[in-house]
């Protein structure tokens, strides 16, 4: 049988009850907000978005400074032939065919050289631009990173701070809950859970805060007619009504919080 009848001053104390357990709710609110914080995930895709455009930079940068290797590698083996040839021709070794031969060859490992001094040339442009373009991206990822651990340490700061205070207001909750009777704690847990986290609220004049609506004249009737000790429910929410009779008037924890 669900209980009917509380003492007025545990009627009140309920207002304290709900308070804490409206902080809770805040704080687990507060908590699964910091889990999935939107400018933390946001800095992390900008991070892991950055970090591909580094490591393409990087890759880009590393074929670039290949090519100027094989290049200078082209421009050498022509160069060492040239030397070569013209060791023997300056030595005068060979028929006067061979020494006419070696003449042509010369000029055209000379064009040939000058074509592959014109692409080096062309590479080391090439890996000059993606020197800039690879330390830009890396000086964009560090960038990138410190914007991440910044909002990551300040997220996990605040986590701590509200994890320390969801801490403090449970062990509130318990040592108020159990200064009270079970059976009216159950019935208030049972009220909150269906109503969406309100299990009792005040009556101020005519007005329930549970519902922030007037009550009827025929409810209020009924409600200002019941014993102090009676509980008493709001119309439309359908949670504890505390009744400015039941109890000393002095202000609760609640109501401090309200104003």
């Amino acid at each position: 049988m669900s209980i009917t009848t509380a003492s007025p001053a545990d009627q009140v104390r309920l207002l304290d009850l709900q308070q804490l357990d409206t902080a809770l709710d805040r704080a687990r609110h507060r908590m699964q907000q910091l889990r999935q914080d939107p400018e933390y995930a946001r800095l992390q895709q900008a991070l892991a978005d950055q970090q591909a455009t580094a490591e393409q930079t990087a890759a880009v940068l590393e074929d670039a400074r290949e090519e100027v290797r094989r290049s200078e590698a082209r421009v050498a083996e022509v160069q060492t032939r040239r030397d070569r040839n013209q060791a023997r021709l300056d030595a005068g070794q060979g028929s006067a065919k061979d020494l006419e031969n070696m003449m042509h060859e010369l000029d055209t490992l000379k064009s040939l050289q000058d074509e592959h001094e014109g692409t080096e040339l062309e590479a080391m442009e090439a890996a000059e631009q993606a020197e800039n373009a690879d330390a830009q991206a890396q000086q964009d990822l560090a960038a990138a990173r410190a914007a991440a651990q910044e909002r990551g340490a300040h997220v996990k700061g605040e986590a701590a701070a509200v994890a320390a205070e969801g801490n403090d207001l449970t062990g509130r909750r318990k040592a108020l809950a159990a200064t009270l009777p079970e059976d009216l704690v159950a019935r208030y847990d049972k009220i909150r859970e269906r109503n969406g986290g309100i299990g009792a609220a005040r009556l101020v004049g005519n007005t329930s805060e549970a519902s922030g609506m007037p009550i009827s004249p025929a409810d209020l009737a009924q409600i200002e007619q019941a014993e102090p000790q009676t509980l008493v429910y709001c119309p439309d929410s359908g949670a504890i009504l505390v009744r400015a009779a039941a109890g000393d008037t002095a202000p609760t924890e609640h109501s401090e919080q309200e104003r």
